[in-house]
């Protein structure tokens, strides 16, 4: 069994219909071929354990999951500069503020050990006096 659609792309864009075929590779084949300008074929074929009535089913769904991806993609189009700011605020807020990585304000001097953690053992605790 298998169903040839033929798909205007003046409505359904190819996106649309690269997603909704991919949503369908599992359970028919998919073969897509592009016969004129504006015109996407489509032909669903029937994977072996499919029987008639499923894949008629599966047929009526593949034309609405057309109509759900197209609606996606103009919601996502629509929304994606709130999308954007969203994320930009959210990244925005997770950097710490009190970090300061510049290395143009060094005076110090590399022999300056004012936490005393460069003083060798020995004259930190002294030498162990034998009794």
């Amino acid at each position: 069994m298998q169903k040839e659609i033929t798909i205007n792309q003046k409505l359904y864009p190819l996106e649309v219909i690269y997603s909704t075929a991919y949503i369908y590779i599992d359970r028919c084949y998919v073969l897509l071929e592009k016969p004129g300008k504006d015109q996407v074929s489509v032909r669903l074929k029937a994977k072996p354990d499919c029987d008639e009535a499923t894949f008629a089913e599966l047929v009526g769904e593949f034309e609405n999951e057309l109509l759900n991806q197209t609606l996606r993609r103009k919601v996502a189009q629509r929304t994606e500069g709130v999308r954007e700011a969203i994320v930009h605020r959210a990244l925005f807020s997770a950097m710490p503020e009190s970090i300061d990585l510049s290395l143009d304000d060094d005076d110090g001097d590399y022999l300056d050990d004012p936490l005393g953690i460069a003083v060798p053992w020995e004259d930190k605790f002294g030498q162990e006096k034998d009794e």
